[in-house]
């Protein structure tokens, strides 16, 4: 019984240091600009969090406009995004989804570019 007091003061002061390490990170992160951004892999629209890219829904999405939410892209952030489909290589994906991909699996011009990873 006298050791789960320890034991609580021990896990609170792990909890405050994760937490003051994250706040550092976050610092660190801002003062140097690599501040996390998420992008849809169907538009490429940018959002600061994955819970807000998920909130809302995209004008690019497989099964039609406005019929299915931003979906999350997993790669890091890269000088030049290439499709996974046919090879093509764009500055940023919402350049890179916003026309029709000759290649994609549903047929010429069923689908939009999309990013490889």
């Amino acid at each position: 019984m006298c050791g789960e007091g320890n034991a609580m003061k021990d896990a609170i002061g792990k909890t405050k240091r994760w937490i003051m390490l994250a706040v550092i990170v976050g610092a660190v992160c801002a003062l140097a600009g690599t501040a996390t951004s998420f992008y849809c892999k169907y538009c490429g629209a940018k959002f600061s969090s994955v819970a807000s890219l998920t909130a809302s829904s995209c004008m690019r999405h497989p099964n039609g406009p406005g019929k299915g939410r931003h979906a999350l892209y997993e790669g890091s952030e890269k000088l030049s995004y290439t499709c996974k489909y046919c090879g093509r290589k764009a500055s940023d994906i919402r350049s890179l989804t916003s026309s029709k991909c000759m290649r994609h699996p549903d047929g010429p011009c069923k689908g939009w570019h999309e990013p490889a990873l």
